[in-house]
């Protein structure tokens, strides 16, 4: 039955309904077959059982037709015709109302009822019904004069019986081929609309993380273009000795060198998480990481008069790291220092090793964090937040570097400690 019912024909109820209209020619030829035999097997009239053998020739030419032209409307309309023809024949030759006749047009009116479409199902089920209607009448009101070719009544009684079998069996039959097929199809809209919410969902989830990437890397990129926005408007504006305006475009130099390494780190993280997130690991002496972020961030620090340093407990072991990551993290976590520190305060970038772990910790003073903000600190929500100096934030930062950390099994979080300060920390157990 499941090669009637193949996937790729399941996609529409015209679809269901051809391979339905081939199962009904098909079990219209086998069924014609049984019943002529049963016919000769009684002893009734080998011209009807010879008709009926001719006819389940054209049902199996019908099926073939279908399988080859795709025209299931035409070919079913033949099928309906052919088939009144030879029951206008079993009609005269089995005793007309008396007879078998009657059943067969149940089996024909539940085939039209599944198989056509539109206006071709009412007008062939009027059609069918007037016409046996027709026949009938002109059978009981005498106007044809029908032989009886029934031996005895027990025979008769018998032509009943296997007629009505076979044609209930005809009508069960169909209706369960009509029943898999519908529940097969059923089965794959399903499947296909569970791939389409999942293609969906991937879809969303991947425009979710490209509105990331671009945040981030929109996020490395403010305060360099607005730090050289106001080293160029000063300049424009004479308010830059000729000496100061060298040592700022020696520290804007310095200061390019080193964010051109942090925006190709972080475009490398990009092209990895478009390439499926995969992630490159490094040996390195994690204290060189702090140092190439001191030199990075000093600029930045020093327009507000701040000195970043270095700290570190243990120096020249190296370690198995997802380097670029965790130089986004701490660039990140160094612009929010810089930005809440005041004018003139230091902030520490210390690195702590233990046996079992290694933790980066940015250290800064600052306001406290309200208990309701700190609950909502790394919520991908747009939050608009002030520096010491009026810099605007976006809280995009901190939120992307959650997600980085979670990815890479680290944890980012923050605490306060003593005297005002504020330590955001990033924490990786050694395997």
């Amino acid at each position: 039955m499941a090669q009637f019912f193949q996937e790729k024909s399941l996609v529409s109820q015209e679809l269901l309904q051809e391979r339905v209209s081939r199962i009904f020619a098909l079990l219209s030829g086998v069924l014609l077959i049984f019943l002529g035999l049963s016919d000769v097997a009684m002893g009734l009239s080998w011209m009807i059982a010879g008709f009926k053998f001719g006819y389940s020739g054209l049902y199996f030419l019908s099926y073939w037709w279908m399988k080859r032209s795709r025209r299931y409307q035409l070919i079913l309309s033949l099928i309906v015709f052919l088939t009144l023809g030879l029951i206008t024949l079993n009609f005269y030759y089995n005793d007309g109302f008396n007879g078998p006749t009657v059943y067969t047009v149940f089996m024909l009116v539940a085939a039209i009822a599944v198989l056509f479409r539109g206006v071709l199902k009412i007008a062939w089920l009027v059609f069918v019904l007037l016409y046996m209607c027709t026949m009938i009448y002109m059978d009981t009101s005498g106007m044809i004069q029908i032989p009886s070719n029934y031996s005895s009544d027990e025979v008769l009684f018998w032509d009943h019986v296997i007629t009505l079998i076979w044609c209930c069996l005809f009508i069960f039959l169909g209706i369960q081929f009509w029943i898999f097929g519908y529940r097969r199809q059923n089965t794959f809209l399903t499947q296909v609309m569970e791939e389409n919410e999942a293609a969906n969902k991937e879809l969303s989830a991947l425009n979710e993380k490209k509105n990331q990437l671009i945040a981030l890397l929109s996020h490395d990129l403010k305060n360099p273009i607005a730090t050289l926005n106001s080293t160029v408007e000063l300049h424009s504006l004479g308010m830059m000795e000729k000496e100061d305006l060298q040592t700022v475009f020696q520290e804007l130099k310095q200061q390019s060198y080193h964010l051109n390494n942090v925006l190709n780190n972080t475009l490398h993280w990009v092209m990895n998480e478009l390439d499926h997130g995969k992630v490159d690991f490094q040996l390195i002496d994690p204290v060189e990481i702090n140092e190439e972020m001191v030199r990075t961030m000093q600029v930045q620090a020093g327009q507000k008069g701040q000195q970043i340093i270095s700290r570190f407990n243990e120096r020249g072991t190296k370690v198995d790291l997802e380097v670029n990551e965790v130089k986004i993290i701490l660039k990140n976590l160094l612009d929010n220092a810089i930005k809440f520190s005041p004018e003139g305060s230091q902030i520490s970038v210390d690195f702590v090793r233990s046996e079992e772990w290694i933790c980066w910790e940015v250290i800064n003073d600052g306001p406290e964090i309200p208990d309701d903000f700190a609950a909502r600190i790394f919520e991908f929500k747009i939050k608009a937040s002030y520096g010491t100096n009026r810099e605007k934030g976006t809280g995009i930062g901190l939120p992307l570097c959650k997600k980085i950390a979670d990815k890479l099994g680290m944890k980012l979080g923050f605490r306060t400690g003593g005297a005002g300060k504020i330590i955001f920390f990033l924490e990786k157990k050694l395997a």
